[in-house]
């Protein structure tokens, strides 16, 4: 399975991103995300700990404010001792699982923290190779890419699985601010301008889901 490690604060509509493609290429059942994968009243610590240190592959999502995201009394969240993302890490590091960052951003916004920058535990982190998804049409690239180098790295993951003919499968990936997105699947949605909108991504063949970001088009004007 593939386990995905996220911060919600930190670029939510990514990880969804994330989780929408890796289960289109390999499935829901071998897909690991928190906000999908646990039901409703379940005790989720053990779950979380048993599927951090089991799952083959754990790709760490980490975005602009991934390392300095701050609780309510200021102190760093990798740095306390309930933080499940520096749990996660650690339990999936301690396991000799390949732990994947994958860096959410173009190369001036986000980089792999450094190791003197992370908890000691999780300081092997910053050596392990990282993959980047770029906002803009090279998601349509790197999304079935990157899901084509974890089959390399673990070839018994589940060959991709086909929808049911004329069913159209929507995923909820959250809020979009202040950008212009492109879906393409069953349908075709576009939105231009500068927004705030909840979005979904839609499939309805065991194809990847392409999503594209754009910048907001300058001849649209305001809407």
């Amino acid at each position: 399975m593939i386990f995905v490690s996220y911060r919600g604060s930190d670029e939510p509509w990514a990880s969804e991103l994330v989780y929408t493609g890796m289960a289109a290429a390999f499935g829901t059942k071998a897909v690991f995300k928190a906000g999908h994968s646990l039901q409703a009243g379940e005790t989720y610590p053990p779950i979380l700990e048993q599927m951090a240190s089991s799952c083959p592959i754990m790709l760490v999502c980490i975005g602009p404010s991934w390392l300095a995201a701050q609780a309510a009394d200021g102190a760093r969240r990798l740095e306390e001792h309930d933080d499940w993302v520096r749990r996660e890490i650690e339990l999936a590091l301690r396991a000799g699982n390949h732990v994947i960052p994958l860096l959410l951003g173009n190369r001036d916004e986000v980089v792999i923290p450094a190791p003197e920058q992370l908890p000691a535990a999780i300081a092997p982190l910053a050596y392990r190779q990282a993959f980047r998804l770029e906002p803009g049409g090279r998601l349509r690239i790197t999304l079935p890419d990157l899901a084509a180098r974890l089959r390399d790295l673990v070839p018994s993951l589940p060959a991709q699985l086909p929808a049911a003919a004329g069913l159209a499968v929507r995923q909820k990936i959250g809020r979009v601010e202040g950008r212009a997105i492109l879906l393409r699947g069953s349908e075709s949605v576009t939105l231009r301008g500068d927004f705030v909108q909840d979005i979904d991504t839609l499939a309805s063949t065991g194809e990847a889901i392409t999503l594209d970001l754009v910048p907001p088009d300058p001849g649209m004007g305001e809407q």
